[in-house]
């Protein structure tokens, strides 16, 4: 029993992992439909959650899950719209100041996963609702006050896949794409 609880204490040590809950804004890109009102809207807030963890203190791995409601704003044609997003990513970061205790974790992120696209029209036209399979890129940086509670700010762009049947890979970079800022706080355990 003592030495399964000393590996034990010995693993915690070396690997630490989080959740985290945020709030932000989606800004510049291309709708790729026509639809500028994304990049014109000022308004789009985001939020979503993220879990995740590192393994001997410099790669890990995060599943980021986001949803921004009235993504295409609102205006005449317009009745309701979002974007949703859920990716796994991911990380390589430094913890400055070790994995326990209070410190810094700059870090980079590159992740795919799903993106979704819908807006329904009030009148006249059809209505659009996609699912493509996406990537993101970022940075950002976790500061902690302690063992557990800190906060988290971070930049990322996304962007969808295209199907390309004429090329070695058949995926190349989509037309829509955005960034997105965002602040939260995070817990370690």
């Amino acid at each position: 029993m003592a030495a399964l609880s000393k590996g034990l204490k010995a693993a915690a040590a070396s690997a630490d992992a989080w959740f985290s809950a945020y709030l932000g804004s989606v800004f510049g890109g291309s709708t790729g439909e026509g639809l500028t009102e994304a990049v014109e809207n000022s308004a789009n807030r985001t939020y979503g959650v993220n879990v995740g963890g590192m393994g001997n203190g410099i790669i890990g791995g995060e599943f980021d899950f986001a949803y921004t409601p009235q993504f295409f704003g609102s205006d005449a044609a317009v009745d309701t719209s979002n974007v949703m997003t859920a990716h796994g990513s991911v990380l390589l970061g430094i913890p400055i100041g070790g994995q326990t205790g209070g410190g810094l974790r700059p870090y980079g992120v590159v992740g795919v996963g799903m993106i979704r696209r819908q807006v329904e029209f009030l009148d006249f036209f059809d209505n659009i609702s996609t699912s493509a399979f996406g990537y993101n890129v970022g940075f950002g940086v976790m500061g902690f006050l302690g063992n557990v509670f800190g906060l988290r700010g971070e930049y990322r762009y996304f962007r969808n896949f295209q199907k390309d049947d004429g090329s070695v890979i058949p995926l190349s970079p989509g037309t829509f794409h955005f960034s997105r800022a965002t602040a939260g706080i995070v817990l370690r355990f």
